[in-house]
């Protein structure tokens, strides 16, 4: 039979291990997910950018657009009125009475 110390050490030695399992998969995690990023950026460049040339330095000029102005929409035919308030505020409502308190038997 192992004696207590033996025994310490073995569940020490494998907690050692197991804590140093879970931070090497915690790194590897990390370290594929930094990978996998770069690839990612490396695959979808996404949209060129368009080469800018200025060669003019005065403002460009700005030619309005005419907006017309707000349409004149007509009333539906048949919309009901719209809302009023009540004549009088709601009432408060009446407080219902507490339920009874449950009956206990006094046991035996």
């Amino acid at each position: 039979m192992a004696s207590d110390d033996d025994r310490i050490r073995v569940r020490d030695a494998a907690v050692r291990r197991a804590r140093g399992a879970v931070v090497g998969v915690a790194a590897g995690a990390v370290a594929l997910s930094g990978l996998l990023s770069v690839v990612a950026a490396q695959a979808f460049k996404g949209h060129p950018r368009p080469t800018v040339t200025v060669t003019d330095t005065a403002p460009a000029s700005t030619s309005r657009v005419p907006v017309p102005g707000p349409e004149d929409v007509p009333p539906i035919a048949g919309d009901p009125a719209p809302l009023q308030p009540p004549a009088q505020p709601p009432a408060a409502p009446i407080p219902t009475p507490s339920a009874p308190v449950p009956q206990v038997s006094g046991g035996s």
